[in-house]
């Protein structure tokens, strides 16, 4: 039977609840971590406490210190005896009085889910079908905030139009999609949309700059408009799960593939593996 982390202690997933009255429940607040574990380590679980202090401090929420959240991944991945899988913290506010505008009065909740990694060969042979969605950045972008209607919308845009995922635009820029960093390939130079533009500072998306930096790619964090996605060489996605794979297709036009992808998720994985065995 799995296993949850939930306040300290491995417990079954029916005895993990909290409060209805839970102010991550009734308003979003609260944050939360994905990372992917390797060989049952989790990666870069530096990097993301990192950005969840960040966040904690924009929506004042008290948080563990990084030991104990890395611990607790950690724990939870080999507990439910994982290897290859997904891991993923969230800690939300707590409960206060039914009153839902007044503060919470309890200790926040932590809890940690890990599950067996799903199998990406597909998408990394074929690339993911992608269509835009016009209606601007997630609000707080650079938060990891539980509130994800956004992300929702945009993956629930997807399913109905029978693709993969969404592209958030605004005013005709690239965002980022749901859950990844987007970068545009045109001969040895990628661009990226900068941070200031309202896109999550993805931690695999810092990595992969880094390695594509090392493998000779010029790396622009720049503005990127949607209409230039359909002349770039290939259209290439970070996330923290699914690695570093490209966009087959783009609003039904078919975009680019030189092998962009696949030579920038081997550099990655090395960098993990090297990390890793280090």
């Amino acid at each position: 039977m799995p296993r949850i982390w939930f306040n300290g202690a491995l417990i079954a997933p029916e005895h993990a609840t909290i409060s209805v009255l839970d102010r991550g429940l009734l308003s979003g607040h609260g944050l939360f971590e994905t990372l992917r574990a390797y060989d049952g380590e989790p990666w870069a679980a530096d990097e993301h406490y990192a950005r969840l202090a960040e966040g904690a401090e924009w929506i004042d929420l008290p948080i563990p210190d990084g030991r104990t959240v890395t611990e607790a991944l950690r724990d939870t991945v080999h507990t439910n005896e994982l290897r290859d899988a997904g891991v993923r913290v969230t800690i939300t506010r707590g409960s206060g009085p039914i009153d839902p505008q007044s503060e919470a009065d309890a200790e926040p909740n932590m809890f940690v889910l890990a599950w067996a990694l799903r199998d990406y060969t597909k998408l990394h042979a074929d690339g993911a079908v992608i269509v835009t969605f016009a209606h601007g950045a997630r609000s707080l972008a650079h938060v990891k905030s539980t509130s994800y209607a956004m992300s929702v919308a945009g993956r629930v845009a997807a399913k109905r139009a029978g693709a993969d995922d969404a592209l958030f635009t605004s005013e005709g820029r690239v965002l980022e999609a749901t859950g990844s960093n987007v970068f545009a390939a045109f001969g040895d130079r990628l661009v990226t949309p900068p941070l200031d533009d309202g896109i999550l500072p993805g931690v695999t998306r810092r990595h992969v700059i880094e390695v594509a930096r090392e493998e000779g790619f010029e790396v622009d964090e720049a503005p990127l408009r949607v209409d230039e996605l359909a002349g770039a060489d290939e259209v290439v996605l970070t996330s923290s799960l699914r690695e570093v794979y490209r966009a087959r297709s783009i609003d039904d036009v078919e975009m680019g593939r030189v092998g962009v992808a696949d030579r920038l998720r081997e550099a990655y994985r090395r960098r993990v593996l090297s990390a890793s065995s280090g």
